[in-house]
């Protein structure tokens, strides 16, 4: 109990004085970024097979604008632009600069602050805890669903310039209750419209557990609406969950203790276990612990790459810490034997 309340002493810590917008501008804006590469993602070894994925390169950024950081949620427009959301109310937009198979840097970065129900910024960190993202398409627009943790919401922003977009804010089934203040929502996922939940969406919490100390997951809406749960398991919480176009669900876990840093795991559910009243559980792709360049792992992109491989591609929330680093990791999700 300690060494939890500890832990939430220094999260809470750095997300108080990160929780105010330092700027009123509204829109994107240029934003300087210098990016560091990460060769190796193991420390010790120059191997690119880490379980089920292949390291395809990554680097860790750094900005002078003090807005940059406390990064929760990722994913791709139709253009190739990764989009995040920071866990203090800002987004930020780039270009992947990739050489061949490897990713090697950013370019054209913008931020812009995210504006609440009123088209202003959010007052305050309740307001502002951003986690979970997907962009979705509806009638040729894209929209960006962003899943919030202290006041459990899944709010919708037009796009393409989701900066100066004032979002809807529809209701959560009235299942999708008793979630603890800052352990609600932590992520939103979409599934392919072909899978067993024909184009649901779902959201998971990252601590809000069940009586049996299980994640809750929510399916938000379609013929399979209602709750499941997640097997928890090695005191690892959920931070990010995204379909692959198999249909089946990958949850991004990630843990911290004093004494052994951050560890990162991505979990692969079957597509057809997930269902009302279901527990689900899954393989573990793959597990690093701090002997791997990882941090606070919370974002999880899934994409196709040139050549027809699954990508996916992670960031993490560096809290606006001194200690800690914004840092953008891409894989290849290898054919399982």
């Amino acid at each position: 109990m300690k060494r939890v309340l500890a832990v939430a002493a220094v999260i809470a810590a750095t997300a108080i004085a990160a929780a105010a917008p330092k700027t009123v501008t509204l829109g994107f804006q240029p934003l300087d970024v210098r990016t560091v590469p990460i060769p190796r993602f193991k420390l010790s070894t120059d191997e690119k097979r880490f379980g089920a994925l292949e390291y395809r390169g990554g680097f860790a950024m750094y900005s002078t604008n003090a807005d940059f950081g406390s990064w929760s949620g990722l994913d791709f427009m139709s253009d190739g632009r990764i989009v995040a959301i920071a866990d203090t109310g800002f987004w930020l937009t780039a270009r992947l600069v990739e050489d061949g198979d490897r990713l090697t840097d950013i370019a054209e970065p913008r931020i812009g602050i995210m504006l609440a129900d009123n088209g202003q910024p959010a007052p305050n960190k309740v307001s502002t805890d951003a986690e979970g993202l997907r962009i979705i398409h509806v009638d040729g627009r894209e929209i960006a669903l962003v899943s919030f943790e202290q006041k459990a919401a899944v709010r919708r922003y037009a796009g393409p310039d989701f900066a100066s977009a004032v979002p809807k804010n529809p209701p959560l089934p009235r299942f999708v209750s008793g979630l603890r203040r800052n352990q609600g929502l932590e992520s939103v996922a979409v599934a392919p419209t072909e899978s067993p939940l024909a184009g649901a969406t779902i959201a998971i919490a990252e601590r809000s557990l069940d009586d049996k100390g299980n994640h809750r997951g929510f399916i938000l809406d379609g013929p399979k609406a209602g709750q499941f749960t997640i097997r928890r398991s090695d005191d690892f919480d959920v931070s990010d969950a995204n379909f692959l176009p198999n249909g089946d669900l990958l949850i991004l876990e990630r843990r911290f203790s004093f004494t052994g840093g951050f560890a990162m795991r991505i979990r692969e559910i079957p597509a057809a276990t997930i269902k009302p009243g279901a527990l689900v559980d899954g393989i573990a792709l793959i597990t690093a612990d701090s002997t791997y360049q990882i941090d606070n792992m919370e974002g999880l992109a899934v994409r196709s790459g040139p050549s027809g491989e699954v990508l996916l591609d992670l960031i993490s929330d560096d809290n606006h810490g001194f200690l800690q680093r914004s840092i953008l990791l891409q894989f290849a999700l290898l054919p399982q034997k």
